[in-house]
């Protein structure tokens, strides 16, 4: 009987919280990095160099990094279904005001209000799912939602080439009809999240006492139930060497993530490729992520989270190694094969490493460590952009900059092995 109810109440759960989340999270990740696409066109009208242009897109990750932990501590005191709504509307409406960019300094400025109004929905996303699923089922789950990422770009890669297309009607570019029309998806997800997000299991109308009654019972039988935060143990957890290691560990993973998304569609087409087919080429890493984010999340429930946080860094060094040397990632077949590897290992990292990040925290700082540990993390979307847009703008070509990224994860790799020692 006890199994028949488990069951029913994490299906329950999971159709009715984690599907909506999911579709919100991939919305975000496409209005991050879809101003890859538009960079071709933009920096033709306003003469913005690669320099700049890796610049001014990692600024969406300043400032996401100065409020994501506030934004996750509101989240507490204001309740998931009024905080995440309020997220997923401003940002919507901030990424569809990205058609307001007239030179740098609007640019620069744009991309920075747009991080601020994302801050803090994924780390809100993964207090929840600490706060309505028992550890179990975590890593799954984290793997399931972190898919968002992959599928943000096998669906927005080839979506934002056609919206280009759109060039000259009714008077606007492509690259600002892209903004438009991939911006409002998430004002409209954001007013379903108002209307049946709840606040905590208590509220949830879609579950019967007798489910209510064993999620609070099996929940309360766990170590390390995050609880109400408490500054000083918040605080306590930023300088925690654990936190930095996994802080470290995600700003490496993200650098690499975020400086291939930006400019992976330049990169293509300085190869030749042109309109869908530019799109389609460079969704290629995140259909490869996808099935990585599978393989090496059911591999972490079997050899544990950590074995597979190492390996999955391992892997991104070696495709971005081989990538880099083979035509900066896009010039030939083994170039693409080696970029599938590397985004492989760059997406299968979320699973394991979010499951892993709650067990490293206290109860009282589980909220806010979990949102510093995103934020420093996300600092990488900033480094990655702008390390590649430099290098290529100093040497000529995309190959230093990825070389540069692969011996981030090694790097990553070390602080993971060092710091924090095998528990599985």
């Amino acid at each position: 009987m006890d199994g028949s109810l488990e069951r029913r109440t994490i299906h329950a759960i999971a159709w009715r919280m984690i599907t909506i989340l999911l579709l919100g999270y991939l919305i975000a990740y496409v209005d991050r990095i879809n101003v890859g696409f538009a960079a071709l066109p933009m920096r033709t009208e306003f003469g913005l160099s690669n320099t700049v242009f890796g610049f001014g897109a990692g600024l969406f990750y300043a400032g996401y990094f100065l409020f994501d932990v506030p934004s996750n501590l509101l989240l507490e005191k204001v309740g998931a279904r009024r905080w995440m709504a309020r997220i997923m509307i401003v940002w919507g409406l901030m990424s569809a005001g990205m058609i307001l960019v007239r030179g740098t300094n609007s640019f620069y400025l744009l991309r920075f209000l747009l991080g601020l109004a994302e801050a803090g929905f994924f780390p809100g996303v993964i207090f929840l799912i600490v706060l309505w699923f028992p550890m179990a089922y975590r890593t799954r789950l984290m793997a399931l939602f972190s898919a968002g990422i992959p599928l943000s770009s096998m669906i927005g890669a080839p979506l934002s080439s056609a919206l280009l297309g759109l060039n000259g009607v009714l008077g606007l570019p492509g690259w600002q009809w892209m903004f438009l029309a991939e911006g409002f998806p998430a004002v409209l997800v954001g007013l379903a999240l108002y209307r049946w997000l709840p606040d905590g299991p208590e509220e949830a109308r879609w579950l019967d006492d007798e489910q209510k009654a064993w999620l609070k019972r099996t929940l309360a039988a766990e170590p390390n139930r995050p609880a109400p935060a408490r500054i000083g143990e918040t605080l306590r957890s930023f300088y925690d060497p654990k936190v930095m290691a996994l802080s470290l560990a995600l700003f490496c993973n993200i650098a690499a993530s975020v400086g291939l998304a930006v400019f992976l569609p330049q990169i293509v087409a300085s190869m030749g490729a042109r309109g869908m087919a530019v799109g389609f080429l460079t969704a290629v890493p995140a259909t490869a992520g996808l099935v990585g984010l599978y393989v090496l999340g059911a591999a972490a429930m079997r050899f544990g989270d950590r074995a597979m946080l190492l390996a999955s860094l391992g892997l991104s060094f070696a495709g971005l190694i081989v990538a880099a040397k083979f035509g900066a990632g896009g010039a030939s077949a083994i170039g693409l094969a080696a970029l599938a590897l590397a985004g492989f290992g760059i997406f299968g990292m979320k699973g394991p490493f979010w499951a892993m990040t709650p067990t490293v925290l206290s109860a009282t700082a589980a909220a806010g460590g979990i949102a510093w540990i995103n934020s420093i993390g996300n600092l990488g979307g900033w480094a990655g952009p702008s390390m590649i847009g430099w290098m290529s703008d100093l040497l000529g070509g995309y190959e230093g900059g990825m070389y540069g990224l692969a011996m981030a994860q090694i790097v990553a790799a070390a602080l993971v092995w060092w710091l924090l020692p095998s528990r599985d």
